[in-house]
C-alpha cells in the first residue's frame, strides 16, 4: 500500500460515493483523490470565464500524466488518461455544483496529508501560467484557495 492509501480521507471517500451516483467514472479511491487534488487547478483555469486553448492543453497534459503515473498496468494508461480528461471536462463545466464539496473534502485530506499541499499549489500555478502569465483573476483565486486550504503552511 502506498503513502496516499495510508492517509485516505473519509471525506474524499464520501465524496467519491456521491460523485459516482452522478458520474460513471471508474476511478479507484487513490485515483479519485488525485482528481480532487486537481480540482483547484481546474477552477483557476476557468477563473477568467474562458478556457483558452493553452489552458485546455495544460488540462490534457495533467490527465495524461495522471494516467501514466496511476494506471495499474501499461495497458491501462490511455484509458485512465481518457477518464481523467472526461472528468476534468465535466468538472470544468459543472464546477459550481461540485466546488464546495470538492474543496471541503480536499481541505480535510490536506489536514491528514499536508505533503500533498505542494502538488495542489504547484498545479494551480502551472495551470495559471499556461497562457501569458498569471492574470489578476487567477492570482486572486489562487490566493483565496491557498488561504482556504492552508497551502502556505
Amino acid at each position: 500500500m502506498n503513502a496516499i492509501n495510508d492517509t485516505m480521507s473519509y471525506a474524499i471517500d464520501r465524496l467519491q460515493q456521491e460523485y459516482q451516483r452522478y458520474r460513471p467514472a471508474k476511478l479507484t479511491l487513490e485515483q479519485f483523490t488525485y482528481l480532487v487534488q486537481m480540482f483547484p487547478s481546474l477552477l483557476v483555469s476557468m477563473s477568467d470565464g474562458v478556457l483558452d486553448k493553452e489552458e485546455w492543453d495544460a488540462v490534457l497534459r495533467a490527465a495524461e500524466n495522471l494516467g501514466k503515473n496511476l494506471a495499474a498496468s501499461p495497458d491501462e494508461v490511455e484509458s485512465l488518461s481518457d477518464v481523467y480528461k472526461t472528468e476534468f471536462r465535466y468538472l470544468i463545466d459543472n464546477s459550481e455544483r461540485w466546488r464546495k464539496k470538492f474543496i471541503n473534502a480536499l481541505n480535510d485530506f490536506l489536514k491528514e496529508d499536508p505533503t500533498a499541499k505542494d502538488l495542489v499549489l504547484e498545479s494551480m500555478y502551472l495551470f495559471a501560467n499556461a497562457t501569458d502569465g498569471i492574470s489578476s483573476a487567477e492570482q486572486k483565486l489562487i490566493d483565496e484557495l491557498s488561504s482556504r486550504l492552508d497551502l502556505n503552511n
